[in-house]
């Protein structure tokens, strides 16, 4: 709440990504939906200390349910490997430790620039069996390489990338910098794709919710693959918009053709 009454940076990037996403909605649905995912990051940020520190005795009482898990069974029984893409929607650390207790799991990450700060969460999110690699040269061929050899491998489709690792896409009707990391994994490997989030319910505990992805996310064309790439983001987000971390800088790179126009980043 602090992070809503008070001016801060986050609440502004939230304000300009949520007016930029949903241009249809009224100033005081956009107040709403702003309030709530600060909100809810302020409690990601509060329930960090449990999902790195409590037992598995304790975090497992914490699972309100799951959907479509079968999605996941039915591509690892197929034996290309799994794609597991899980946007910044509801609490990833829950989801994390959800993973960890079911599946061997390979997780591409973007290291903090705070060496200590990389040291605490590298170290609490592999206490429970999770294995790490950053997302550097030789952290992508590790990647890769074990999505060959038929793994569960997990990423988060809606960061950023380097400017030269990506493309312009739509996301919310916005162009967006767009990873084409997935494409070319989907391209070479062949694997299966799910999305995956964990939402938080009224009660405290997280619902685990598997999604299908849309058609094309290997496609030849590199904009239409991160397109369809950011669509599926887009579903996992309207499933509880007041839980996507809208405070993210997820529009902080523009188009050539918008970077002089003075038009808002965010």
């Amino acid at each position: 709440m602090l992070l809503w009454l008070t001016p801060n940076r986050l609440r502004e990037v939230s304000r300009r990504n949520v007016k930029r996403c949903f241009p249809e909605l009224s100033d005081e649905e956009r107040s709403t939906l702003i309030r709530e995912s600060l909100s809810a990051t302020g409690q990601n940020t509060a329930e960090a200390g449990a999902m790195w520190k409590w037992s598995s005795n304790r975090l497992e009482k914490l699972e309100a349910g799951v959907e479509n898990e079968e999605l996941l069974h039915l591509g690892m029984e197929r034996g290309r490997g799994v794609l597991l893409l899980a946007p910044h929607v509801g609490n990833w650390e829950y989801f994390t430790y959800f993973l960890i207790q079911r599946y061997p799991i390979l997780s591409l990450y973007r290291p903090p620039r705070i060496a200590e700060l990389d040291t605490l969460i590298r170290q609490a999110r592999q206490r429970l069996g999770t294995e790490m690699v950053p997302a550097t040269g030789s952290g992508l061929r590790t990647f890769a390489k074990a999505l060959g050899a038929g793994r569960l491998v997990a990423i988060l489709p809606d960061q950023e990338p380097l400017k030269r690792h990506g493309v312009f896409a739509p996301f919310f009707g916005s162009r967006a910098l767009t990873m084409t990391l997935v494409r070319s994994l989907v391209r070479r490997y062949d694997p299966a794709v799910v999305f995956a989030f964990a939402e938080r319910t009224r009660d405290g505990k997280f619902y685990v919710r598997f999604l299908p992805p849309p058609e094309g996310l290997g496609d030849s064309d590199t904009i239409r693959a991160a397109t369809q790439l950011n669509l599926g983001v887009e579903a996992c987000v309207l499933r509880c918009p007041g839980q996507y971390m809208w405070s993210y800088r997820r529009f902080r790179t523009r188009p050539p053709d918008e970077s002089s126009s003075g038009a808002p980043k965010s």
